[in-house]
């Protein structure tokens, strides 16, 4: 694993090398284009010169001292800072007045035909020689004195370094800083995290933060704890009121073993009477069971989806709840709509909405229509007692019952409806209730012709 500071570092010192290796380029542009223009400053008055010396032949004829013609040409050259020229010839130098290293250059005969440089910018030179009728071999040398340029190069190597020495403690000390901005709020957050379990979820994190991406990721940190804390805490809830569901069930099969214990085995009619019962307690128990194994499992991974007919659905699930309701109406027209889609999980939906609306419906009709256009609508009507504004909030909500003291006597465990939605957020199908206290309700259930 790597730690924070010490990507940090790596970075600012990555930056620091960029930084400096773009300058030292910098720096040697600037070198070779001083020198560039040490070496033009040279060409140019040496090509005056040459100039001038193609006049030396005719022109010494005519002048008595030749003298004159070597001055006057360094008179007339152009003149440029720190440039020398100098005429040497006959062993005369022209002007005499140079100084010893210009003489060295002068008397070494081993030179190259370009310009040459002295040291670390101290001359550049360039060094011919000339053969002149009625004149002999004349050398010419031009030099240019870099000091100027030399103390410029210092100057800002020196300025350089400073700056860049600047800069590295400047940059340690800004990450520094910022690492110990950065990093107390990360150990916050880490003691915060290091303190919390399902006992004590808190979605306020006391670590606050300079940095707005920070800031982000802690209130992200935060709404994640609030959501963790309601889903433990619906948990917990769901728990405790599965097993008060369960006990219920278990108490009364155990009241009914003792009262045979007791009583039943020499009496057939409370034997029967407690057979049936545990009978039933036993069907309600199971029904329990299945719909919490259902809510419990992750069905996206085993959905089988095929072709079948909804109208066929419907009608299964009317004629087996005839069954165990025989004095319900339903009222159920069928025709012919094919869906693509899980077959058992939308009979599940529609089993547990059309048993919803008999549960509720206060034994009063039930009426189930299907229509389409761009989607199939399944609309099941029921005449009971409706469900108030309040309620419906809670209506898919684990083991919610409008009326829990009459949900007990029909055997509800308000799970049916969280089955059915989850079953629709499964499926993508939307579902509307409509409903008015003392009117009844509608289900109104809204599902692609493809549904994927």
């Amino acid at each position: 694993m790597k730690k924070l500071s010490e990507e940090l570092n790596k970075s600012y010192r990555l930056l620091i090398m960029i930084f400096s290796l773009s300058f030292v380029g910098l720096l040697l542009f600037f070198t070779v284009f001083m020198r560039s223009v040490s070496h033009k400053n040279i060409y140019s008055v040496y090509s005056f010169i040459e100039y001038e010396m193609g006049e030396f032949a005719e022109e010494s004829l005519k002048v008595g001292d030749i003298s004159k013609l070597f001055y006057g040409a360094i008179d007339e050259a152009p003149d440029v800072q720190g440039l020398t020229v100098v005429f040497k010839h006959k062993g005369k130098l022209y002007p005499n007045d140079i100084p010893k290293e210009f003489m060295d250059i002068l008397g070494n005969d081993d030179f190259s035909p370009d310009v040459q440089g002295v040291g670390f910018y101290q001359y550049d030179f360039l060094h011919k020689k000339f053969q002149i009728d009625n004149m002999g071999q004349v050398d010419l040398l031009i030099i240019k004195n870099l000091i100027n340029e030399r103390a410029i190069l210092i100057n800002i190597v020196l300025i350089s370094f400073i700056l860049i020495s600047f800069t590295i403690f400047l940059s340690v000390y800004i990450s520094k800083k910022f690492y110990k901005k950065f990093i107390s709020s990360l150990r916050e957050l880490q003691e915060t995290t290091n303190q919390i379990d399902l006992d004590n979820i808190s979605h306020s994190v006391g670590a606050k933060s300079d940095f707005i991406e920070f800031a982000n990721v802690m209130n992200s940190y935060e709404n994640m704890l609030g959501r963790l804390k309601e889903q433990t805490e619906a948990q917990i809830d769901f728990v405790n009121n599965a097993s008060h569901e369960l006990k219920t069930p278990i108490f009364i099969i155990d009241g009914y073993i003792n009262l045979i214990k007791r009583w039943g085995i020499n009496d057939e009619k409370i034997s029967r009477e407690a057979i049936d019962s545990i009978s039933e307690e036993t069907k309600n128990m199971d029904s329990l069971v299945k719909k919490l194994l259902f809510l419990a499992k992750d069905n996206k991974s085993t959905l089988e989806i095929t072709d079948f007919s909804l109208d066929k659905v419907i009608s299964d699930i009317v004629n087996d709840l005839k069954i165990v309701y025989p004095k319900q109406s339903i009222f159920f027209n069928t025709k012919n709509h094919i869906i693509k889609s899980d077959y058992y999980l939308i009979k599940q939906l529609f089993f547990n909405l059309i048993e919803n609306s008999i549960k509720y419906g206060k034994e009063n009709p039930i009426e189930i229509d299907i229509t389409s256009n761009k989607n199939i609508i399944v609309a099941i009507k029921d005449g009971g007692e409706g469900i108030s504004e309040e309620n419906l909030k809670h209506i898919y909500d684990k083991f919610f019952r409008v009326d829990k003291a009459r949900s007990k006597n029909i055997g509800s465990h308000g799970l049916g409806l969280s089955i059915v939605n989850k079953i629709a957020n499964i499926l993508n199908i939307d579902i509307e209730i409509k409903s008015k206290v003392g009117v009844g309700s509608t289900f109104i259930v809204t599902l692609p012709t493809l549904n994927k």
